[in-house]
């Protein structure tokens, strides 16, 4: 009889990743209560792989700066994985295959699908829905036709890349924070998918989009922790943790970019790079809207204001 066993090394762990967000956003909220409204070059409107390409303003590394060196942490080691799960010529499991016009179509699919399932019940729903969102989400349904052709561009795209296995579900709920660095967990995939499909090789751009959307999320999450006792102060308040987001995204970009620098899993051309990564989070975000919908209709309010600014 043959035993098969696993040895898993113990990582004393101070926090998950989430849980850690939270705790520096609340040090961070507490901080920008006294300030005004963020400067403009806080909230830059570029795409977030050109901002990672720039110095971090100093008032943001002064309000966040130990969050940001973590995020960059967090940006390498997610890069170390894929550049490992890319790497076994001897498996054909784990050997890097081209990203084709094929795999594009499916991705461009399941976006269009996810979009019309969440434009449908946004427009069954519309009076029900609350009035903080009922605007967005009415623009959202009467753009649906002008949406749905700016996904359906996405197929024009001449990729040169490669997809590999990756992580599937990663987000800060999946790492564990401990001693100055992250530990990477749970690599099953998204449990609602069939087995076959969690081991389809992908872009590791999906990784990537995946931990950016739950960059957002903590903000969100914090922003209606901390606003919840000066609801007058969520406007303001909302700007700040926007800057956050965009500064600790760059961050983990950052890390993530200079750590995978000559990988085959991503494409050379920064245009490229930049349409993948935004149809990854669009996907993303549409997923996001359709669970929201169903299960915490009070945060529909973050995967909406996600995609219509990725849309802008």
């Amino acid at each position: 009889m043959t035993h098969a066993a696993v040895a898993h090394e113990l990582v004393r762990s101070q926090a998950d990743g989430w849980t850690h967000a939270l705790d520096e956003l609340r040090r961070y909220f507490d901080d920008v209560d006294g300030r005004g409204l963020p400067s403009p070059d806080l909230l830059p409107a570029d795409h977030a792989l050109a901002i990672a390409e720039r110095p971090t303003p100093p008032v943001v590394c002064d309000l966040a700066g130990a969050y940001l060196d973590s995020a960059q942490t967090l940006g390498r080691r997610t890069a170390e994985l894929h550049l490992a799960l890319s790497q076994d010529a001897n498996d054909a499991a784990f050997v890097a295959e081209p990203f084709g016009r094929t795999e594009l179509k499916w991705l461009v699919a399941d976006a269009v699908a996810q979009f019309r399932r969440a434009a449908d019940v946004l427009s069954r729903r519309g009076d029900d829905l609350p009035p903080t969102v009922a605007p967005a989400a009415r623009g959202l349904v009467d753009g649906s036709e002008t949406i749905l052709r700016r996904i359906h561009g996405f197929e024009t795209l001449e990729l040169t890349t490669s997809r590999i296995r990756v992580h599937g579900d990663y987000h800060l709920g999946q790492v564990l924070w401990s001693e100055g660095d992250f530990y990477i967990l749970d690599f099953e995939g998204e449990p609602a998918r069939p087995l076959a499909e969690r081991r389809v090789k992908e872009s590791p751009l999906k990784d990537v989009a995946g931990m950016l959307r739950s960059f957002n999320y903590a903000a969100y999450a914090a922003l209606f922790a901390h606003a919840s006792a000066r609801p007058a102060e969520f406007d303001r308040l909302e700007q700040w943790a926007k800057a956050w987001q965009v500064w600790t995204a760059a961050s983990f970009l950052k890390g993530y970019l200079k750590a995978a620098a000559d990988a085959t899993f991503l494409p050379p051309d920064p245009v490229q790079r930049a349409s993948l990564l935004d149809l990854f989070l669009l996907d993303k975000a549409f997923y996001e809207l359709n669970y929201e919908l169903n299960n915490r209709p009070e945060w529909i309010r973050i995967p909406l204001r996600g995609i219509l600014e990725l849309l802008r």
